[in-house]
């Protein structure tokens, strides 16, 4: 009698088993599809920044990110800006050292006189210090483009500036937060800012 029951008993414990896996692929499978009609969860969340006097935007930065567009810092060096902007992190933004704290990222944007090649516009202004890397970015709109690099130094060391007819803006990423930021920079077309200039 004791083998019929041990029989009994092994195929009580397979039936088991089986109910138990069943119940847990349909979790897993009812899990599954639920995330994947929420992407939402998974993206980070982002905001976008356009300016249209000046005719650029920054298509994305984090939430977790303000801008700052008061009070531009002047550097005896360069030239004065017209428009400065500074993605900064809300958690520094709102401290008191808000102006010694370096943004994520920065954009400067000054009048630019059509006649001077870029280059020429960044030497006279002093903004090509000496063991610059020079290289060329190329972007929708933008006329010339160049990217400096100051590899002995420490951040911020990477500075791209970005030209049209009016403006050379200037794009200066602190961190890999600033970098994600600075590679969103788009100018907008001519036509939507057109009817700025009358």
């Amino acid at each position: 009698g004791t083998i019929l029951s041990r029989v009994g008993w092994f195929s009580m414990m397979i039936l088991v088993g089986g109910l138990l896996a069943s119940c847990d692929s349909t979790v897993r499978q009812i899990g599954k599809s639920s995330t994947e009609s929420s992407p939402v969860v998974q993206t980070e969340r982002r905001e976008k920044h356009t300016d249209h006097t000046y005719g650029f935007t920054v298509k994305y930065y984090p939430k977790e990110y303000v801008l700052l567009t008061d009070s531009p810092i002047q550097t005896a060096t360069q030239p004065s800006a017209v428009q400065r902007v500074r993605f900064q992190r809300k958690d520094l933004a709102t401290g008191q050292v808000v102006d010694h704290e370096p943004p994520g990222l920065m954009i400067s944007v000054f009048e630019r006189s059509p006649e001077r090649l870029l280059h020429e516009w960044l030497d006279s202004s002093g903004l090509v210090p000496p063991g610059s890397e020079i290289s060329s970015v190329r972007l929708t709109g933008v006329k010339e483009g160049l990217r400096v690099t100051l590899r002995q130094q420490p951040a911020p060391n990477e500075f791209v500036y970005l030209a049209n007819d009016q403006y050379v803006y200037s794009l200066v990423p602190y961190d890999a937060q600033g970098g994600k930021m600075l590679r969103s920079f788009r100018l907008l077309p001519d036509s939507s800012r057109a009817h700025m200039r009358h």
